[in-house]
C-alpha cells in the first residue's frame, strides 16, 4: 500500500540522517529551533511544543545553558517559572548546523533536476498541511 511505503520511506531517510549527528546534537537543534522560531518560552510550553516530556526538556535546556545557547530569565508574570530564550551563540549554533544540514540535502540531490526538487518540496508540503489538518481535527490539545 502507498502510505506503508511512505512511512518506511520516512523512517529509512530520518534513519539515515541520524548517522550525520549524534543524539545530542539532534535534541539540541529541536530545542533550540523551537525557541527560534515560537520565540521566548516556559520550559512547559517547550516541552509541549517538542511533545517531549518536561524532565526530558528540563536535562536538555541545563546543559544549552550552561554551554551558553540558551538563557534563562525569571517570568514577570510568575516568579516561580523562568523563560528561556535564545542567546546570540545560540543563534549562531543553530544558523552553523542548519548550513550543515542544507549541504547535506545538496549533496543528496545532486543528481536531481530542478522540477524534481520542486515537486518534491510542494508534495511534501502539501502532505504536512493535510496530516497537520487531521491531527487538529482529530485530537485539539490544549496547552
Amino acid at each position: 500500500m502507498t502510505a506503508s511505503g511512505l512511512i518506511e520511506a520516512f523512517r529509512a531517510i530520518v534513519r539515515a540522517g541520524r548517522g550525520f549527528k549524534q543524539e545530542e546534537q539532534r535534541s539540541a537543534a529541536a530545542l533550540l529551533a523551537f525557541l527560534d522560531h515560537a520565540g521566548e518560552q516556559r520550559l512547559g510550553q517547550l516541552a509541549c511544543g517538542l511533545a517531549v516530556d518536561p524532565s526530558v526538556v528540563s536535562r536538555q535546556v541545563v546543559g544549552l545553558v550552561r554551554d551558553g545557547l540558551v538563557k534563562r530569565r525569571p517570568d514577570p508574570e510568575d516568579g516561580r517559572a523562568g523563560l528561556l530564550s535564545l542567546t546570540d551563540e545560540g543563534v549562531d549554533w543553530l544558523r552553523g548546523h542548519r548550513d550543515k544540514e542544507a549541504q547535506r540535502l545538496l549533496a543528496a540531490l545532486d543528481r536531481w533536476s530542478e522540477d524534481d526538487a520542486a515537486t518534491l518540496l510542494s508534495l511534501l508540503r502539501r502532505l504536512e498541511d493535510d496530516v497537520r489538518a487531521l491531527s487538529t481535527q482529530e485530537s485539539p490539545r490544549a496547552h
